[in-house]
């Protein structure tokens, strides 16, 4: 090797290096929001794992020209995930401590018809809807699928189609039909398509491996709209009709068209969805602070403006604060971009309405993560916890219990990908974190 080529390779070097420094240097210094999608897809190139993306035109596709500095944060989450250290790539010995008892809350178990909805309904406190390690829980799952059903209801809740059941005792659950195949993939925004029945059965299961336990129990069951037509009430059967000999429904909400029912499969004469646990107690709604605009012309002010979290401390207590990392760090993961209000029971947030999630599992949103890289702060409890299921963890466990569900296979293996590729994009922000503040970050 020549003399010359030698400086040139060295120089070569010192450029890549500082190019990285650099990035990492614009996330400490501004830790603002949003890039655009298409920039981002192209960014995604150097991140740690390879994989094929689909572009998606999210609201702010000209924000890169606009506030470049927000790019650059998520290049830096991305090219810091390509180095981290591998304590986060490696399985964490705790885990094969916690594996299966875990696991075993999550098997079928036989139940009290009499008294399992009493004990049930008395399980939420304040920061729980159900207790840790529940042994109990696989009764309830198995008294929500099994339990005959007594009435069929329109729901008043939300924009889309849902189902109101009365269980015998009585206890009234919710209803989310399939509308998609599990092989299907949602491309637009990160809000689009209609809600996933299978995306709230696995939000459940990884909101309880990740210990986050304020999401409604969740399981999946398959009913007979034709069986249980004697069943519905008036208003509700209005929107019934018979297609191509198949017993059909649309409801009557927002989105509900009469051009797009939910019908029973013609082979097995059923409806496959979610059933979810209605949680008991008030429950108040409030706007999100990250809530999106929902227009393609207009950015909201999270998306612009870098010191965004400095207002929203003004308005939030710090318990509220550290919920709502909790939910964008829990909706990163299943890629639920459309949490745009938030309900609390007892002041503190409960995990509803997930079933936007697992739309694409080719597209990281990483703008759901700016509550996170704009406040840096995260619950050290969280932090542990998110740690201890490093290395492949998170879907070995989450597959094992996925499995136990009547309507398995539940994702496809391109989703559990996802989940650990976006699972090092978490650790790579709260690392960059670090750098700026230290341990300061955790609370």
């Amino acid at each position: 090797m020549t003399r010359c080529t030698f400086y040139k390779l060295f120089i070569l070097l010192c450029l890549s290096v500082a190019i990285i420094c650099c990035l990492n240097g614009y996330f400490i210094h501004y830790l603002q929001s949003t890039a655009s999608q298409r920039e981002l897809v192209e960014s995604r190139k150097h991140g740690p794992r390879p994989y094929t993306s689909r572009t998606t035109n999210l609201s702010h596709n000209s924000l890169v020209e606009s506030n470049d500095n927000a790019h650059l944060v998520q290049a830096a989450i991305l090219h810091k995930a390509a180095s981290l250290k591998p304590v986060f790539r490696n399985k964490n010995p705790i885990y094969f401590k916690m594996k299966q008892a875990i696991l075993d809350t999550f098997r079928l178990k036989p139940y009290n018809s009499s008294t399992i909805w009493k004990m049930v309904n008395a399980w939420p406190k304040r920061n729980e809807v159900i207790p840790a390690l529940e042994p109990k829980l696989g009764s309830v799952l198995a008294a929500l699928q099994r339990e005959p059903i007594r009435a069929v209801k329109k729901s008043h809740r939300g924009t889309q189609l849902k189902l109101v059941l009365e269980l015998a005792g009585p206890q009234y659950v919710l209803f989310k039909p399939r509308w998609y195949q599990r092989e299907e993939i949602i491309n637009g925004t990160v809000y689009s398509g209609k809600d996933r029945h299978n995306a709230e059965i696995v939000s459940f299961h990884l909101a309880v491996i990740l210990n986050l336990r304020s999401a409604p129990i969740a399981v999946g069951r398959s009913i007979s709209l034709r069986d249980h037509l004697p069943l519905v009430e008036e208003e509700l059967r209005q929107t019934m009709l018979v297609i191509d000999g198949r017993q059909c429904v649309y409801g009557s909400c927002h989105y509900c068209r009469q051009s797009e029912p939910v019908c029973d499969d013609p082979v097995t004469g059923t409806l496959e969805g979610a059933i979810l646990y209605t949680i008991p107690g008030k429950l108040v709604k409030y706007r999100s602070p990250w809530q999106r605009t929902y227009q393609t012309e207009r950015q909201a002010e999270w998306e612009t403006n870098g010191g965004y979290c400095t207002l929203v401390r003004r308005k939030l207590s710090t318990e509220t604060l550290l919920d709502l990392i909790d939910a964008a760090v829990f909706d990163f993961l299943i890629q639920n971009g459309d949490r745009h209000h938030y309900e609390t029971r007892d002041e503190r947030l409960l995990l509803l309405d997930n079933g936007k999630g697992f739309g694409n599992p080719f597209v990281d949103h990483l703008d759901i993560l700016a509550p996170l890289y704009q406040c840096c702060i995260i619950r050290r409890s969280t932090w542990m916890r998110l740690t201890t299921f490093s290395g492949g963890a998170l879907t070995e466990l989450l597959r094992e219990i996925d499995r136990l569900d009547p309507l398995q296979p539940l994702l496809t293996e391109a989703h559990y990908l996802a989940l650990e590729r976006r699972l090092l994009y978490i650790f790579s922000t709260v690392e960059l974190c670090r750098q700026k503040h230290g341990n300061k970050l955790f609370k």
